[in-house]
């Protein structure tokens, strides 16, 4: 996979002060257009954003109705970018040798614009603009990776913020359900209270949640919330605001359930507890790891030269996987499955999911008349596999697994980084909030290789290079009980994925959330 050399050229053509801000972010992964959510298959978009930088890949039809993929790249100007479609020839087949593509044509320029971060309208040529939604998956099945119906505790860190989208506050509570199976929060108040329940009803059309306090006490009278691929967005009423409601974004990141002697986890980070025994009785341990939804490449084929792409996208316990590659006659085309993503064992450290990756044929092309496909067969099985790994450089655990196609060997495959960052600044500025050192601050200064935050309170180097992703932080000032400062080490998340800390602007001033999606 190979980003347009116009693209990256752009990317050190523009100044961060180039573009305008938005206040919200679209989420990574499987988009569909709205009218053609038929039941059957179809065409669909797998988005990725980046910064500012802006990546589509396309999976449709030719007039012929053959099976085939284009990708889009360009610059987000606010909420809205224009960029060519490409269509590629020549590349690798599932089992083939290693083959580079190279760009064949363009059917035209495609026109994609965001309301939020799960809504928008796409117009490709030759046809209306056509709305375009986050694709969803909504299910009760009761389980750890499920909100809807959740097992065990969710914990919930919410970034509450005022009127004018600017961060006022940081609160966390846990999701559960009750002996009556209704969702319910828990809200820590202090060492010497117990914790407030608040009672929640749940509109599943909508996947919306809504918690009101019954009694005076804690901190939090009311909270509207959703919960789509580990962000939440909604809005709060705090018990100490007269009465205000204020947005709020954030995250779900980790999930504990233990029941029947085992203790399962979902994560996006890594291992959060250790071993066989909680609380000295033994337990078999079960370990969900949550890979960063959107564009992945398969690692050895990353060469600056076109290829083969995917689509990835795990939501509560089933993972959608498009992937972008070619006939054994060179012709681009795509394959499409989904199966069951779990853990891979008790007692390991792995998940996977295994399934058929399935071809189609049939469906509308560019400006023709509305129609849905058919699926015309197998490729064959694929298996996709994420692990903890303790040992040597790399990514965090949720940006790198391994892919087994139809006809090969596994292969190591990557969370692809769309966003040009070439120093540790490009990296680092914007806006935080890191919990381990208690603080909200924005990193906009860099001396000497050391990224500082605005007030100089935070100091920030990279001092491993073996480790790229691995970051230590220092509080200016403050130190620990026994007289050492206080320090933070933490993975640069990408997308809010696998780090302790949480970005809540980018270097480009773009909120980190969704934005309103009511």
């Amino acid at each position: 996979m190979r980003l347009p050399s116009l693209l990256i050229a752009s990317l050190l053509t523009f100044s961060a002060n180039s573009w305008a801000a938005r206040d919200f972010t679209p989420q990574a992964g499987t988009w569909i257009i709205s009218s053609e959510l038929d039941g059957k298959p179809g065409r669909g978009l797998a988005i990725d954003v980046q910064g500012n930088t802006f990546f589509m890949q396309v999976f449709g039809y030719e007039k012929n109705g053959d099976a085939t993929f284009y990708t889009a790249t360009g610059q987000l100007d606010g909420n809205t970018v224009t960029a060519p479609l490409v269509r590629y020839t020549g590349g690798r087949s599932f089992g083939s040798e290693a083959r580079d593509a190279v760009e064949d044509s363009s059917p035209g320029n495609v026109t994609v614009s965001f309301s939020n971060g799960l809504k928008g309208t796409v117009q490709f040529p030759g046809e209306a603009p056509a709305a375009i939604e986050r694709f969803a998956i909504k299910e009760l099945t009761p389980s750890i990776s499920n909100p809807l119906a959740q097992l065990g505790q969710r914990a919930l860190t919410l970034l509450i913020l005022d009127e004018d989208l600017q961060f006022k506050q940081i609160h966390s509570v846990l999701l559960q359900r009750n002996e009556e199976g209704q969702p319910e929060l828990l809200e820590y108040i202090g060492p010497d209270q117990p914790r407030r329940i608040l009672p929640c009803t749940v509109e599943v059309a909508q996947s919306k949640f809504q918690c009101v306090s019954t009694d005076s006490g804690g901190y939090v009278d009311s909270l509207r919330f959703q919960i789509v691929g580990g962000q939440i967005a909604g809005q709060i009423r705090m018990k100490d605001a007269l009465g205000r409601e204020l947005p709020l974004i954030g995250q779900s990141d980790s999930v504990m359930h233990y029941t029947h002697g085992a203790l399962s986890q979902q994560t996006y980070e890594t291992l959060l507890l250790s071993g066989s025994t909680i609380t000295g009785i033994p337990t078999r341990y079960y370990h969900q790891m949550m890979p960063s939804n959107g564009t992945w490449v398969v690692q050895d084929e990353l060469t600056g030269k076109p290829g083969r792409g995917m689509a990835l996208d795990v939501q509560n316990s089933t993972m959608v996987l498009q992937v972008f590659n070619y006939g054994s006659d060179g012709q681009p085309t795509f394959h499409m499955g989904s199966g069951v993503y779990e853990s891979a064992g008790a007692d390991t450290l792995g998940s996977r999911a295994d399934f058929a990756l399935g071809q189609y044929a049939g469906g509308r092309n560019f400006g023709g008349a509305a129609q849905s496909a058919h699926a015309v067969g197998e490729a064959g099985p694929v298996r996709v596999e994420l692990s903890v790994r303790w040992n040597g450089p790399g990514r965090t655990a949720s940006q790198i697994g391994t892919i087994t196609f139809p006809g090969e060997a596994p292969k190591t495959i990557e969370r692809l980084r769309l966003d040009h960052q070439s120093n540790l600044a490009d990296r680092l500025f914007g806006e935080w909030y890191a919990p381990p050192l208690n603080a909200h601050f924005t990193l906009d200064r860099e001396k000497d290789g050391v990224i500082q935050s605005t007030d100089g309170s935070i100091s920030c180097e990279q001092k491993d290079p073996a480790y790229p992703d691995r970051v230590t932080c220092t509080r200016v000032g403050m130190q620990t009980e026994i007289g050492t400062p206080v320090v933070s080490n933490f993975s640069i998340p990408l997308l809010n994925r696998g780090s302790t800390w949480i970005q809540i602007r980018d270097r480009f001033g773009n909120l980190q959330g969704l934005g309103n999606i009511d």
